[in-house]
């Protein structure tokens, strides 16, 4: 007989550090919720990065409800700032690594470098003596035609922010492509209407092993604790 389903998920446990979380589905307004939620679990500190343009959506989110204070909120309001850079045009390497250091110290520097100014800025002001703070990257869908679509293309960046004392949330509405999988956990967030949301769902995609998180197992978004700090009545 195998293991019982998961009913449940414990959202702190997805904060711990060298972890990283993707979410999606087809409700932005939705998912930014339970982006925010787990976020929130993980960190109350925790850092806000919107891709998107100020836009209107069917439902407001927690940036244009006022739940993330200014000081950790970022916006990117110029497209550039949101796209990956080039490692070698933008810096010569070998000038900033010690010839005797290892070639991962190489390969950290140029994982750094490759992600975008907006991002760069945010690891900068971060401490590294620090306790690693959550961030939670809000509808990276805007700038998906900039990214790598394969999980060898995404698999840097991700593990850039990781090394950085900071934990990676990142959503998008939509279905995104293969490079999802680079991520620890992916969830899809079956939610149409913000209004019904108890009636809503997280399935697992991809988990790590010894999570307890099923594979495949719809999970009753009501079930886990710490979701309705995204639901006010």
């Amino acid at each position: 007989m195998g293991p019982a389903d998961t009913t449940t998920l414990d959202l702190p446990s997805l904060g711990r550090r060298g972890l990283s979380t993707f979410l999606w589905g087809p409700s932005r307004a939705a998912v930014n919720r339970v982006l925010y939620a787990m976020v929130h679990a993980a960190d109350p500190e925790m850092l806000w990065l919107d891709l998107s343009p100020r836009r209107s959506m069917e439902d407001p989110g927690p940036a244009e409800l006022g739940w993330i204070p200014n000081d950790r909120l970022f916006r990117v309001e110029d497209p550039y700032l949101a796209r990956p850079q080039d490692a070698v045009a933008n810096l010569a390497l070998t000038n900033v690594v010690r010839g005797d250091e290892p070639s991962s110290s190489l390969e950290r520097v140029a994982d750094f470098i490759r992600l975008p100014p907006i991002a760069q800025e945010i690891i900068s002001r971060a401490d590294p003596n620090g306790p690693p703070h959550a961030i939670a990257i809000a509808n990276s869908d805007d700038v998906r035609p900039d990214y790598p679509h394969t999980v060898e293309g995404i698999r840097p960046i991700v593990a850039a922010l990781a090394e950085a004392p900071l934990i990676p949330f990142i959503a998008s509405q939509g279905t995104p492509g293969a490079g999802r999988m680079a991520f620890a956990y992916v969830f899809e967030v079956r939610v149409t209407d913000v209004a019904r949301w108890r009636e809503g769902s997280l399935v697992a995609e991809k988990a790590p092993a010894d999570s307890g998180v099923r594979v495949g197992v719809p999970i009753p978004l009501e079930t886990i604790p710490g979701i309705e700090v995204a639901f006010p009545a």
